[in-house]
């Protein structure tokens, strides 16, 4: 337990820190991006990001999540999974330019057809770092993969600015090109950087890598409905009410989901692989997950929770007053964000155990009554009660989620629950400070700058005060 505990943070203490540099930078560029478009146009940009991470999934097959798993490829074996990603990359690529009238017609916006065929350029250069960015994790090289992060969003994001505001270019069109410098700057560093431990040969053997195909098969399956999942209410808010509510659920969802997909891959990212080598010890993988979770707890719920407090001073402080419709949904939306946060950590050992089928068993379940609620709370029109209902199905997964944990790894509940008392506890304290000295500020001035300042500040001494007096505590009664 020592050994992964050791191992999670070491890759994590790298990991952190390229993942703050990137989270700091995307939530600038959230910001400005909020300010110089409209609703529509931000829905637009969600409905963008959601193609490029479907495309994404068939690019890569399942088969990173195989290389990490299995310690044993050879090089004949990696170099014909190599040529498979360049191959895919080139068909998405011309399957998007291709598809691109058929999905700007489904959202009645034609704009996104020439949006689209520019972003498929990426696919023809970001699939060459592909393998050796699962080499990487797999060999636990979590320093250099987030020095490569790190270097490829400072100059994608230095490119939006410079395009927004020297070129004056359409801000779609700057977002669109920011990405395709940011994935394919990425797939070409990763590349090189890994060529002195691993170059690909030119051979492609399919009989080869049929245990790769038979786990990755299920992973992309996995992933590809859990994405669908993931993004299935963006799907049908675009189709069913308009691009202006898609922009302002959009800008809800990025707020929310920036712990859950930026601070938690700092656990996760490096949890798969470690948990991969102790795959038979559940007991270990069981407390390994427990300190996962709390780890990830520790940081996410002030974030969220805080965020719920001053979230009436977050949005027209930062995107302006024409987003106020955000601030009730933004509010309901936090709790999806902690049961994802929660709910993160299953992938790690459900694949780490080779039960990738598993995954998208439970996926493909979890995606259909998503579908089903979504598409009724659609009819409604009304963003809230698509929040609400997103809620509902969540809670319902989560819950699914704690009883399949108990029987593949034996994880006890009352363990799980005194892991998350202690961070829900300390959060909920330091929120109610944010939420009272904000409405005492409010009513002496209406300076919402300052206002936030002084609440996020002490809540936050307060959360951390908190926290290390309930350490000192905890480490008291060992020693007794």
């Amino acid at each position: 337990m020592d050994s992964i505990k050791s191992k999670i943070n070491s890759g994590a203490k790298w990991t952190s820190i390229a993942t703050l540099v990137i989270t700091l930078l995307q939530i600038g560029q959230f910001v400005i991006l909020g300010n110089v478009m409209s609703a529509r146009e931000f829905g637009m940009i969600g409905m963008l990001t959601t193609i490029i991470i479907f495309a994404q999934i068939f690019v890569e097959l399942g088969l990173g999540a195989a290389v990490i798993q299995k310690h044993h490829a050879t090089n004949r074996q990696l170099s014909t999974l190599f040529w498979i990603n360049i191959l895919l990359g080139i068909l998405i690529c011309i399957v998007m330019q291709a598809a691109s009238p058929i999905i700007a017609d489904y959202f009645q916006t034609n704009e996104l057809e020439g949006k689209i065929r520019l972003l498929s350029i990426v696919f023809l250069i970001a699939p060459i770092g592909q393998q050796s960015q699962y080499l990487m994790q797999r060999d636990l090289s979590f320093q250099l993969l987030g020095k490569i992060e790190t270097i490829a969003t400072i100059l994608s994001f230095g490119l939006l600015i410079g395009l927004i505001v020297f070129t004056k270019q359409d801000p779609i069109n700057a977002y669109v090109i920011s990405q395709i410098c940011l994935y394919s700057l990425k797939g070409v560093l990763f590349f090189i950087c890994y060529l002195p431990k691993w170059k690909p040969s030119f051979v492609l053997d399919m009989k080869d890598c049929k245990e790769f195909f038979s786990f990755g098969i299920y992973q992309l399956l996995s992933r590809l409905v859990n994405r669908l999942g993931s993004n299935v209410d963006m799907i049908l808010i675009g189709r069913f009410i308009g691009m202006e509510a898609l922009g302002i659920y959009s800008l809800v969802y990025q707020i929310v989901t920036i712990p859950v997909l930026k601070l938690n891959p700092i656990i996760t990212r490096v949890a798969f692989p470690v948990f991969s080598k102790d795959k038979n010890n559940n007991q270990a993988l069981e407390t390994g997950y427990l300190y996962m979770t709390k780890l990830l707890a520790l940081v996410s719920f002030p974030l969220l929770l805080g965020l719920y407090s001053v979230a009436d001073i977050v949005i027209p402080l930062f995107f302006g007053e024409q987003w106020g419709e955000a601030i009730p949904i933004l509010q309901i939306m936090i709790i999806v964000g902690i049961l994802r946060v929660l709910m993160n950590p299953n992938g790690s050992i459900i694949l780490a155990k080779g039960k990738a089928n598993i995954s998208f068993y439970w996926d493909s379940g979890v995606l259909v009554c998503y579908s089903l609620a979504l598409l009724a709370a659609v009819q409604s029109e009304q963003l809230e009660m698509v929040a609400w209902t997103y809620v509902a199905v969540s809670i319902l997964n989560f819950i699914g989620g704690r009883i399949l944990l108990t029987r593949m790894i034996g994880l006890q509940l009352k363990r799980y629950i005194k892991v998350l008392l202690l961070p829900f506890i300390l959060a909920g304290v330091s929120s109610v400070i944010a939420f009272v000295l904000k409405n005492q500020m409010i009513s002496l001035h209406n300076n919402l700058v300052w206002t936030l300042i002084w609440s996020v500040l002490i809540s936050g001494i307060s959360y951390f005060l908190l926290f290390l007096v309930t350490k000192k505590l905890e480490l008291r009664g060992e020693y007794q």
